[in-house]
């Protein structure tokens, strides 16, 4: 079902969507296991066994360093550059190991390129990380640029988006950027442009609601709707 947020109206009248911004993890694919489990790995690697990979899932989607100044005790917060090292080289060959795309996604998005829908990715993973996952699903061809974080901020930062935008030279009122975190709604209205939230996720509809993105989402088929609108 697709719902429009409660800034809707303002939202239509910025114009038509042109292009569509994906964020990868919780949105295109669902690689909550093998992202809580890399992070755990990490934890236990460095003494810390109080958590489970169900305390991780909640906070999949937000930047590393913030992920580990929850879950490491604060005495070890002088560790958590080493704690994102250990994680990104223990979990870029493992980023496939249960990883598998959310229905309708590989479908939805040939529709949208055959309707001349401009895309791009919009990740906190690294670009490398990002063109492995999109490569390995056949997914890569839909889209124009993939935009990573490589040692530049994070979303809720708009750097990423911003790169897009520019470097395709996209207009913000004719793009839209669909992601599952707070991090990926926050991201998108401080870099200007409308956003679409998922709410199968990082986030409960609840959650979802509660942010008040522009559109609401619960299939990734139902942008098509969105785009018909």
């Amino acid at each position: 079902m697709m719902q429009s947020g409660k800034k809707s109206s303002q939202s239509q009248a910025k114009g038509s969507i042109r292009h569509l911004l994906f964020d990868v993890d919780g949105t295109l694919i669902d690689s909550k296991r093998d992202i809580a489990e890399a992070q755990l790995w990490v934890l236990q690697q460095l003494g810390v066994h109080r958590h489970s990979v169900d305390d991780i899932y909640p906070h999949i989607g937000r930047p590393l360093t913030e992920i580990f100044v929850d879950l490491l005790p604060p005495e070890m917060h002088g560790r958590i550059s080493e704690a994102k090292r250990m994680y990104i080289a223990h979990y870029r060959p493992r980023a496939l190991d249960t990883t598998t795309l959310f229905p309708g996604v590989e479908a939805t998005l040939a529709a949208l390129y055959e309707r001349g829908i401009g895309m791009a990715v919009a990740t906190t993973k690294s670009s490398v990380t990002a063109n492995r996952v999109l490569e390995h699903f056949g997914l890569r061809q839909y889209f124009a640029h993939v935009q990573g974080t490589d040692e530049t901020p994070p979303k809720p930062d708009p750097y990423v988006i911003h790169q897009i935008l520019q470097k395709q030279n996209w207009q913000e009122a004719h793009a839209i950027l669909v992601g599952d975190s707070k991090s990926d709604i926050l991201g998108a209205r401080n870099a200007g442009i409308r956003v679409c939230a998922v709410t199968y996720g990082a986030l409960s509809r609840d959650a979802v609601e509660e942010l008040q993105p522009d559109f609401i989402l619960d299939a990734f088929p139902d942008i098509l709707r969105l785009i018909a609108a």
